[in-house]
């Protein structure tokens, strides 16, 4: 059995900032979200989609991943966004039984104009966790 290193208040203090800062950057992504008519969830699964490695596109299972949820709510997901006309399915093209997302030209403006201020916004997450990483490597 190893031995766990005792934690500290500072310890506490700062896995309670990191926290913090965490939830709050949560909730102003909600608010960008929500001023671009989105929710929370939609921003996430456009933002999957854009990241998503393979040019083709990802799947619904592969969104379900990304985001955590079953693949049954990344399905009503998918749905309601596209509805919207932010999102578009696509048949593969080399296996026709595989259907793909990708975004309309409409999803990738919204991305693109919540994606720079969530750049920004992160910059000033890492410092926090640069200073928890600092502050645990000299431990």
């Amino acid at each position: 059995m190893t031995t766990r290193p005792r934690v500290t208040d500072a310890d506490y203090t700062r896995l309670l900032r990191l926290r913090t800062r965490l939830r709050q950057f949560e909730h102003w992504s909600a608010e960008q979200a929500s001023a671009m008519g989105l929710t929370a969830s939609q921003h996430q699964l456009m933002l999957a989609i854009r990241g998503h490695s393979d040019y083709d596109g990802p799947t619904i299972g592969e969104v379900a991943d990304y985001l955590l949820v079953r693949h049954n709510t990344a399905v009503e997901l998918a749905n309601r966004t596209q509805e919207l006309g932010l999102i578009d399915r696509q048949r593969d093209g080399t296996d026709h039984r595989v259907v793909r997302l990708a975004l309309t030209e409409e999803g990738r403006k919204r991305l693109n104009a919540l994606s720079a201020d969530h750049i920004e916004e992160l910059a000033r997450l890492a410092d926090v966790v640069d200073e928890l990483r600092d502050t645990l490597q000299r431990s």
